[in-house]
């Protein structure tokens, strides 16, 4: 298991920041209104509202032990790991991040929580690791069932928030529901922007300048597709390329200044599975390379 200093220093900050914003909603926006989130820190806080005797961010560590466990045996050691990290720092932050906000409209307590957590997880399923063991549960049940990942969420949530009707007012959960969903949106706006990733299609009779140049001098993967011309009758190869927000203009600037009369197509992607311009998560693409090797055996 190799991880460089650089990686596991750019997951820390991640890790850091990510818990900082959870905690400010957690603590400063869902507990001083009784209010739920999802996963384990839910489960937590329903044990916390009920016993108080055990802090909360010692109650989400030890509930998260066990899980770590099967997924050391199940999952992948540098995973783990990394997560167990996280956790660490989570709960750390759970424990000594208590911002005194008052705020008595609990709707809007609701949603800022909702964008502020949901950011924070975002940040934390950049890195290598996750801070929940809800991730992890999802992710065993999804090799040993092949269930999907977000489904099992879903389900573990849904019996969350379930489970709490018996022990809290029905009102809470149903503001702790509009906190749910306005995570959710938050998290996969802030995720995807993260991620953000172009398709660029270029149509040119000047292709191979423009591919020296983005292959050689900016490092850019350019891939070269056959395509006929339906009106001319010319062949010619379509560059294509899967690039980050940021080295659009680039592809832009060279290809106008070799040829201002090109063709150029930017689309927008979703999901890019690669180990070098992929956008998904770095957990996940080391779950995939475990699955090939285990395949291939």
């Amino acid at each position: 298991m190799k991880v460089s200093v650089r990686q596991f220093l750019t997951d820390t900050v991640l890790m850091f920041s990510g818990s900082f914003l959870i905690a400010v909603a957690i603590n400063g926006f869902l507990r001083p209104h009784g209010f739920l989130s999802g996963g384990m820190a839910g489960t937590s806080l329903i044990l916390y509202y009920q016993w108080q005797g055990i802090p909360f961010g010692v109650l989400y560590f030890l509930l998260n032990i066990p899980v770590f466990f099967m997924g050391f045996m199940i999952v992948g050691r540098k995973f783990i790991l990394f997560s167990l990290w996280a956790v660490l720092i989570h709960s750390a932050m759970f424990q000594f991040i208590h911002l005194n906000i008052h705020l008595d409209d609990k709707l809007l307590s609701a949603l800022v929580a909702g964008i502020l957590n949901g950011a924070g997880v975002a940040l934390i399923l950049r890195t290598n690791g996750t801070c929940s063991g809800t991730e992890i549960i999802s992710i065993i049940i999804n090799k040993i069932y092949s269930v999907n990942l977000s489904t099992t969420n879903l389900v573990m949530n849904a019996m969350v928030m379930a489970v709490a009707c018996f022990f809290l007012p029905l009102e809470n959960v149903l503001y702790s529901f509009v906190f749910v969903a306005m995570n959710s949106q938050a998290m996969n706006s802030v995720f995807k922007g993260l991620a953000k990733r172009r398709a660029m299609m270029i149509i040119t009779k000047h292709w191979e300048e423009i591919l020296d140049t983005l292959t050689r001098e900016k490092r850019i993967g350019v891939t070269l597709l056959n395509a006929k011309g339906g009106y001319s009758g010319v062949e010619e190869p379509i560059l294509y390329s899967i690039v980050k927000t940021h080295q659009v203009s680039i592809v832009r600037s060279v290809t106008m200044k070799v040829d201002p009369a090109a063709f150029i197509v930017i689309m927008a992607t979703t999901d890019i599975i690669n180990d070098t311009i992929g956008n998904e998560p770095p957990w996940k693409k080391h779950l995939y390379r475990e699955r090939r090797k285990k395949t291939k055996k």
